[in-house]
This record gives C-alpha cells, sequence and structure tokens, in this order.
C-alpha cells in the first residue's frame, strides 16, 4: 500500500496541495490499480465537480471564469454567468461573485490554484443574481464588496426573492450558505481606481443595459469585463434596459478597443461581436416602435413582434416576448409623460 500523504500527492499530482478526498474511497481503488493512476483520476473527478473547474487566462494576471450560456437549472448548479479575476502586486481583484455561496468558495479555490494573494475587492458589475449571491461568503472573510449605488438598491430591493426563485429552481441544499449582502462601498459614476497595483477604469454609461450597469477596464491588459453591458451568443435580458442608452455605450465601447472583452453571458470576444448585440437592439426597438404604432395592445404585442432573423439564437423563446413586453411598457410611459 502506497502512504497517502502531500508529499506523495505532490509527485503525483505536481502540485504542493493536499488532495481532499476520502480515504475510504481511495483505498479499495488504490488496491487494484497504479496509485499515481488513481490520483490523476481523482484529479480530474474533483476538477470536474467543481463549479469553477478552469480558467482562463486573458493575459499576465488577467483570468476568466466562463460560465455556461444557459439558464439557471440543477444541471448547470446556476453557473450562467461569467467571471473576472485581476491579480495585482499586493493582492486580488474580483469581477462579479457568482449565484451562491458554493458557487464563489469554488471560485476563490480556483484564485488559490493561481496565487497566495488574498482578495482584497470584489466588483458587482449589475444586479442579475448569477452574479452577487457569492458576497455574503466574501463579506464574511472581510472582502469589500464594490458596485454602483443603483445596484446596490436593486440588490437591497428585489434579491430575496431572487434568492427564493434560485432556491426553487437548484434547490436548499445548492443554495445553501447563500444571503443576501448589499455592496459595502459604492460609487456615483464613471471613475479611475487604483487596486493592488492595478489601475482600474470603471465604466458607466447612465441607466444603459439596467441601472447601475458598470464595465471594468484593466488598462495594463487592456481586457474589459463588460457584465450586464455586454452578452455574446444570445438573446440578452432587456427588461431593465434603456436602449438607446445601451447602443450608446457599446459605441464606446468599441471605440475604446479594448484587447478582449469578457461579456457578462457568453464566450470571450473581440470588439466585432458587439455588432451583433447592437443589431439585435435596434431590431427590438425598432420592432416595438412599430407594434406600439400600429395600436397593438400590450398582450398581444409578443406575438406581434417577433424577429426571424434571430430566433434560431439561443434564449429567444426565454427572453425575446418579455423584452417585448418591458420595452412596450417603457415607450408607452415615456409617450403618457411627454403629452402630461
Amino acid at each position: 500500500m502506497y502512504p497517502m500523504t502531500d508529499q506523495f500527492v505532490a509527485r503525483c499530482n505536481g502540485t504542493g496541495k493536499p488532495l481532499h478526498i476520502l480515504i475510504a474511497i481511495l483505498m479499495p481503488l488504490l488496491r487494484g490499480a497504479g496509485a499515481c493512476g488513481v490520483l490523476a483520476w481523482a484529479l480530474q473527478a474533483q476538477a470536474q465537480e467543481s463549479r469553477v473547474p478552469s480558467v482562463q487566462q486573458l493575459a499576465p494576471g488577467v483570468y476568466a471564469a466562463i460560465g455556461q450560456n444557459s439558464e439557471p437549472e440543477p444541471r448547470n448548479r446556476g453557473v450562467v454567468g461569467n467571471q473576472g479575476i485581476i491579480i495585482g502586486r499586493d493582492g486580488v481583484i474580483l469581477i462579479d461573485t457568482g449565484t451562491s455561496a458554493r458557487h464563489v468558495s469554488d471560485l476563490v479555490a480556483a484564485v488559490g490554484r493561481l496565487t497566495s494573494k488574498p482578495i482584497v475587492l470584489a466588483i458587482n458589475t449589475h444586479q442579475n443574481p448569477a452574479f452577487v449571491f457569492g458576497n455574503g461568503t466574501l463579506a464574511l472573510q472581510g472582502v469589500p464588496i464594490l458596485a454602483h449605488h443603483d445596484v446596490a438598491a436593486l440588490i437591497a430591493q428585489r434579491c430575496q426573492k431572487c434568492l427564493k426563485k434560485l432556491i426553487d429552481i437548484l434547490g436548499a441544499d445548492e443554495m445553501d450558505g447563500t444571503r443576501v449582502t448589499v455592496p459595502t462601498q459604492t460609487l456615483d459614476g464613471a471613475t479611475t481606481i487604483d487596486v493592488a497595483g492595478r489601475k482600474l477604469d470603471i465604466l458607466y454609461y447612465g441607466h444603459s443595459s439596467s441601472p447601475g450597469s458598470i464595465g471594468v477596464l484593466d488598462r495594463e491588459s487592456g481586457v474589459l469585463f463588460a457584465g450586464g453591458l455586454v452578452s455574446i451568443g444570445r438573446i440578452p435580458d432587456a427588461k431593465d434596459a434603456h436602449i438607446a442608452e445601451w447602443l450608446a455605450a457599446l459605441q464606446d465601447i468599441k471605440a475604446r478597443r479594448p484587447s478582449r472583452i469578457v461579456p457578462g453571458e457568453g464566450p470571450v470576444s473581440s470588439v466585432t461581436e458587439l455588432a451583433d448585440l447592437s443589431g439585435y437592439l435596434t431590431a427590438l426597438e425598432d420592432i416595438v416602435k412599430n407594434t406600439f404604432k400600429a395600436g397593438i395592445s400590450l398582450g398581444k404585442a409578443g406575438e406581434s413582434s417577433q424577429l426571424p432573423q434571430f430566433q434560431q439564437w439561443p434564449l429567444y423563446q426565454t427572453f425575446h416576448n418579455r423584452n417585448v413586453e418591458h420595452q412596450y411598457l417603457q415607450l408607452e410611459r415615456r409617450i403618457l409623460n411627454e403629452q402630461s
């Protein structure tokens, strides 16, 4: 029998970190197979079990954890948004905190595989539940949470209901330990912050994709963590959006020419892919205006405002009709306000 020591594990997996598995499970396997092979299998299984099995390096010290481009469900454990990791001289900045306490704990473990430096700041780019429910776990560890003040207000107003919904979808065990935690630091607009030796430009465009949405541009690498401002390869959630301001934000992002864009949802991209998102938003705005002018009621607005050119995009059935209805109501309120 091979001794189960940290040194032995290090020889097998190339690290100095202990492997946290149940010896009771391993021992029968060790009797019938080469120990290093079994440990390699166990490491692979452990990585697959993690909600953050790997991260994508985008530049020195800059990484992205990419979620599934779908809606939360038990199969994906709610990991449907992207997070960022920026390693500075003196510490680590997290961009968005995930769907649950379990999710952010796996994210913190992924950081630990990259560096021994502490996490010194987490930033919420917007209020979507897939991006903010790790706040509580980080706050208990003394990590400050930064967001726009509108995002902080929305978390306080909405997130208890969001948490209940996620518990219903994912189960109480998956959401165990998750709690609503409002950011501890807020900002009012675009600014530049210096954290752990990294200069970060906070991009803010007013009420665009949603109230308080921001992007985080790492000056050194040119990587933009765009949060809710950018979704790639899917129909975006535009229920809270002011489309004109959102389109202007996308134009500004394009003009900045970031080296890479980490969207809130979807794969790491370049400015070229922004054209597809702008195309959908423009078409949505136009079709809603035409539907409203035609005197079609809200109840029939969705079915009367289909966009066949986008029907093959993921989440079209989930989001498009809802986007139409919310944009219809916005247009109606705007016209009524102008007439009053």
